[in-house]
């Protein structure tokens, strides 16, 4: 199964959620993602079938080690592109959210690797959030 923008954003948010200190459940995705319950439950059906998550009734979601690495990438990816925009490009840090969240999905490591060298090895976002430290 290929991976998605969509499937891309979940694993994402599951990511956030964890590194929030956050439960992982239907209903925490279904409320951060303003999706219902059962469109949730689809997207997980195939995450699992990706080998992405684990899931078990009454257990918390989590990332295997796929998932891990992946969800890993996406924010990396998410959080230098909005850093990129303030640093580089001059825009003010609420203008960067909707923008790196197109970009984020790009299938480009020397971009990437490129944008991390210009930035410097920066560790913290424009929104105080850790970058993922990730070889692109």
């Amino acid at each position: 199964m290929k991976t998605t923008k969509e499937k891309e954003h979940y694993i994402k948010e599951i990511y956030k959620l964890i590194e929030d200190n956050k439960k992982v459940s239907v209903s925490s995705l279904s409320f951060t993602l303003g999706v219902s319950k059962s469109s949730v439950s689809n997207m997980l059906k195939k995450l699992v079938k990706m080998q992405l998550i684990d899931t078990a009734p009454y257990k918390p979601i989590t990332l295997t080690n796929d998932g891990k690495k992946l969800s890993k990438k996406i924010v990396a990816q998410h959080r230098l592109v909005e850093s990129f925009l303030v640093e580089i490009m001059g825009f003010n840090a609420d203008q960067v959210h909707e923008i790196a969240e197109e970009l984020e999905h790009i299938n480009s490591p020397v971009f990437f690797r490129k944008v991390k060298k210009m930035l410097g090895q920066k560790k913290i976002d424009p929104h105080g959030s850790s970058i993922p430290d990730i070889d692109f």
